[in-house]
């Protein structure tokens, strides 16, 4: 019986979400209900009763914090914890990177893994590897090397460095504290690789001197390229291989060997900039964009005020797609997973354009639409203009003009509308000469009455609930917050308003921003 980085993972979804049902959880991490359950069984009995997962029928319940779960991962022995061949890889490939030549036989009795599994895991080994162009090389007396593309095999590396270290406020690579105990033996080998405070220095001010600012998930992986850069030249391992980038880079002269730096340099492009725009204009890049952005605002009803934001924001993700794409790596965020679930109809039409018009010359998996899906879907949040898919409504009731008034609020509070009527159930003559597109009403007796003449209508509570809003939301009932007035256009308009009529119109026909 043993903790693996599968239970972890589990216990890190759980916790964070404090309780989930079973369905749902095996929907995200694609494994069966009964193989949660006994997962969790197993990871249970590592644990104190009082902080164990509690396991019912349909859900699974934390009673553990964050600081108690790391706590707990962060005492567990090498005994304690099963690896998988691709985790010992990963440990394989980090430790060759730094010490050049591995003894596996002494690295699996480190791990206290049989010589039996280290002959089943070779097979795999150089299977994996060879997808990546490497290949594993026995030297009589000193151990196995992996050999190939210099390039690939260092950020290989960085991918795996990147997710066990974590970067201080002195700017220093220290051990993430939620290491499990592979990854901890992992961070003990390459340690050394960045305890050298020079070039650390040299890093961090050429970062300060072209103004390049990462997120923290690129810096992260920036310093463990280049560490492992330093390390490998100074062995004599160099990138050799000429290279010819897919679209206009910015060269950085830091390690003044032409293929060195052409290789920083387009690690540089593929990570994820927070500071001022540094990708060279490329013409191959913004017809793609343009082409993206025009479908997608032909075939939703937002115009998009921002588009040229929006462009560049498509073009800066396009450009780094194509560079990641070039070097085989990305970054993996799990709450990418939902985003094909949750805006269905944007994904669609975000993954229909990119395999009619853009397969053939970018190549983006199911991840990278999801993140175009959400460029897409922020800038449609930022462009809902008001009244622009404002919804004309006629109420139908019997109650006073109090009552029918406070209805009346609640609904353009919440959604975009404009109740151009409330009638009485004996006016519903007048509907003749209303340009209107829902009759709404709170009364189950109305609302019978009316489907009775052949008038549909919609029906809600009269104090509405989350349901009623739901339910006007899946009716395509355009939500009301958030919504934008298109400056220039506004100003122009009240030029027109004599400044004595000024706040009545203003009271008048934007009645949602001013009272």
């Amino acid at each position: 019986m043993s903790v693996s980085s599968f239970s972890l993972y589990l216990a890190n979804r759980i916790q964070e979400a404090q309780q989930i049902s079973l369905e749902q959880l095996s929907y995200k991490v694609g494994r069966s209900v009964a193989t949660i359950r006994r997962t969790i069984h197993t990871l249970n009995e590592f644990l104190p009763s009082s902080l164990r997962f509690v396991i019912t029928e349909s859900k699974i319940i934390s009673q553990i914090s964050y600081n108690q779960l790391v706590h707990f991962i962060q005492n567990l022995t090498i005994n304690d914890f099963s690896t998988t061949w691709k985790e010992r890889l990963e440990l394989f490939i980090c430790v060759n990177v730094c010490k050049n030549a591995t003894n596996l036989t002494k690295l699996y009795q480190t791990l206290e893994i049989s010589q039996s599994t280290k002959k089943k895991d070779r097979p795999s080994f150089v299977k994996k590897l060879e997808k990546d162009h490497l290949e594993l090389l026995s030297l009589r007396g000193k151990g196995v090397i992996i050999t190939g593309d210099e390039l690939i095999l260092r950020i290989r590396a960085a991918q795996i460095l990147s997710q066990i270290i974590e970067i201080n406020e002195s700017k220093q690579v220290v051990c993430r504290q939620a290491n499990n105990p592979i990854q901890r033996l992992n961070y003990q080998w390459m340690q050394e690789l960045f305890e050298k405070s020079k070039e650390h220095q040299q890093l961090i001010s050429m970062l300060d001197n072209y103004h390049l600012n990462f997120n923290y998930t690129s810096t992260k992986f920036l310093y463990a390229y280049y560490f492992i850069s330093l390390h490998r030249i100074k062995n004599n391992f160099f990138i050799e291989k000429e290279r010819t980038s897919p679209v206009k880079i910015k060269l950085f002269n830091l390690f003044e060997q032409a293929e060195e730096d052409f290789s920083f340099s387009i690690v540089l492009a593929s990570l994820d900039n927070n500071g001022p725009n540094f990708y060279p204009k490329d013409s191959f890049i913004t017809d793609n964009s343009e082409q993206l952005v025009k479908y997608v605002e032909e075939r939703i009803i937002t115009n998009f005020y921002s588009r040229s934001e929006l462009k560049q924001e498509v073009e800066q993700y396009l450009y780094k797609c194509i560079i990641r794409s070039f070097l085989n790596y990305d970054f993996y965020d799990n709450k990418l997973d939902d985003v094909k679930k949750e805006f269905s109809f944007l994904y669609q039409l975000v993954e229909y354009c990119y395999k009619k018009y853009l397969n053939s010359s970018i190549n983006l998996d199911s991840y990278q639409l999801s993140t175009l899906t959400l460029l897409f879907r922020n800038h449609v949040l930022k462009n809902k203009i008001a009244g622009r898919n404002l919804k004309r409504i006629v109420i139908i009731t019997n109650s006073a003009k109090e009552k029918s008034n406070f209805f009346s609020q609640q609904l353009v509070y919440f959604f975009d509308t404009k109740v151009i009527a409330i009638l009485n159930i004996n006016e519903i003559h007048q509907l003749k000469t209303l340009k209107y597109d829902n009759l709404m009403t709170f009364s189950n007796r109305i609302s019978t009455i009316l489907n009775e003449n052949n008038f549909p209508n919609i029906k809600v509570n009269y104090y509405f609930h989350s349901s009623d809003i739901e339910y006007l939301a899946k009716l395509n009932f355009s939500y009301n917050f958030q919504r934008k007035i298109i400056a220039e256009q506004f100003i122009n308009e009240l030029k027109e308003v004599p400044a004595d009529h000024l706040t009545n119109y203003l009271k008048e026909y934007y009645a949602n921003f001013f009272v």
